[in-house]
């Protein structure tokens, strides 16, 4: 039976305040009184919180530099509008990311604004201390560069993972790193409320809070670095499934007769959608295109192929053609199965251009049971390839403002 339980009006001051807040968050800079029409809360109760969040510190009011004069009803022009920001001395968040190659541990605040970095790149790992000893490295030395508290951490990684029970579980081709319960390990050595959070869903919740996906209130957002991953928003929320392991499209199956994955399916979307696939059709298909920039790269990047591609260059546009067709086979069922329309993709490139979403686009529309009567929308990332990045970032804000996690300790 699902249980149910109610509210006091302590419940309610508190919702209404987390509510006030992220609009503040995720607007940066918005009025007082464009606050009362968005809530329907009045003037007072809005003013109300809005004193009490700066008292605190976390929320400060001041005339942007950019604001227009206000005219009044005599045609002349009064003050600009004060407006209400995140505080610079406000309570701030450590996201961590974990990649098969790389991993970055960041602060940001809860406008999902990054303001210290570090990052390490590996060829391998011993095990998972070893793991773990470089992100607390990263941690300390961040800590070290900022007097602001620290509300939690939230680490996005590679999956599957349990994310309700904070554990990496197997990774394919993650050096034998598995079962490991990295949010237990971390919340003890820094002493602050640790979560696990698919990379993928992080993405998707960057693009919910921060990004396009903002007044979108269902969508998909795909994911393409050393794998492939979907987040998925459904009416406005992160959809997690049980244990956090939503979205893993890289693993399945687009040729049930394929070779086994290291996962244990057969014929995965990772085995056929990767950047050695892409090559292998780069070398194969150089001698008809010799003036193609990538015949002469001996071991062309993602980034390389994608911008090239971007430049009109035909050899190119092959490999990522056939690398856009084994996705869009994954990418119908699962938006047949939710009826989605709108897909937001993130992915890193250098230059500016649209070729990946194009073809996703093209093949989803010939294929795709709603084409005929809801019209596809494919959307590249406002946030690149960094959304897992900033989404671990977006993953406490959106338990602070759903008042799932005290915004002070």
């Amino acid at each position: 039976m699902q249980k149910s339980s109610g509210s006091n009006n302590q419940d309610v001051k508190q919702k209404n305040r987390m509510l006030v807040l992220k609009l503040i968050t995720v607007n940066k800079g918005i009025s007082r009184v464009d606050i009362a029409k968005m809530t329907g809360l009045s003037k007072m109760t809005v003013g109300n919180i809005v004193t009490e969040l700066i008292e605190q510190g976390i929320v400060t009011e001041k005339a942007l530099p950019n604001s227009p004069l206000i005219q009044n009803s005599t045609g002349n022009y009064g003050r600009k509008p004060i407006m209400l920001t995140l505080s610079p001395d406000s309570p701030c968040i450590c996201g961590m990311l974990i990649k098969r190659e790389l991993c970055q541990i960041v602060l940001g605040d809860l406008s999902g604004f990054i303001f210290e970095q570090i990052t390490y790149e590996y060829s391998t790992l011993q095990d998972g201390d070893a793991l773990i000893e470089m992100l607390i490295r990263g941690f300390h030395i961040l800590m070290a560069r900022t007097e602001r508290s620290v509300l939690a951490i939230s680490i996005a990684s590679l999956g599957p993972l349990n994310s309700s029970d904070g554990i990496i579980l197997n990774p394919p081709y993650f050096y034998g790193i598995e079962n490991f319960p990295i949010t237990s390990v971390i919340q003890k050595l820094t002493g602050l409320p640790t979560f696990l959070v698919n990379d993928a869903n992080a993405g998707a919740l960057a693009e919910k809070l921060y990004g396009i996906g903002k007044d979108i209130p269902n969508f998909t957002y795909l994911h393409i670095m050393n794998g492939i991953g979907t987040g998925l928003v459904l009416k406005d929320s992160l959809y997690n499934g049980d244990t956090g392991q939503s979205g893993e499209i890289g693993h399945t199956s687009i040729n049930f007769a394929g070779p086994q994955c290291a996962c244990g399916n057969k014929g995965c979307l990772d085995l056929y959608a990767n950047v050695d696939n892409m090559r292998q059709k780069i070398r194969e298909l150089s001698p008809f295109y010799p003036d193609s920039p990538l015949v002469s790269v001996s071991h062309p990047t993602w980034c390389d192929i994608v911008d090239c591609a971007n430049k009109k260059d035909n050899l190119a546009i092959i490999a990522i053609e056939e690398f856009c067709s084994y996705v869009s086979y994954a990418l119908i069922n699962t938006l047949n199965l939710l009826n989605i329309a709108t897909l937001i993709v993130g992915y890193d490139s250098s230059l500016d251009g649209f070729i990946i979403e194009d073809i996703i686009k093209n093949k989803l529309s010939r294929t795709l049971l709603s084409a005929n009567y809801d019209k596809i929308t494919v959307i590249h990332s406002r946030f690149n390839g960094d959304a897992p990045l900033i989404g671990s970032i977006a993953f406490i804000a959106d338990k602070v403002f759903s008042h799932n996690l005290p915004l002070s300790r």
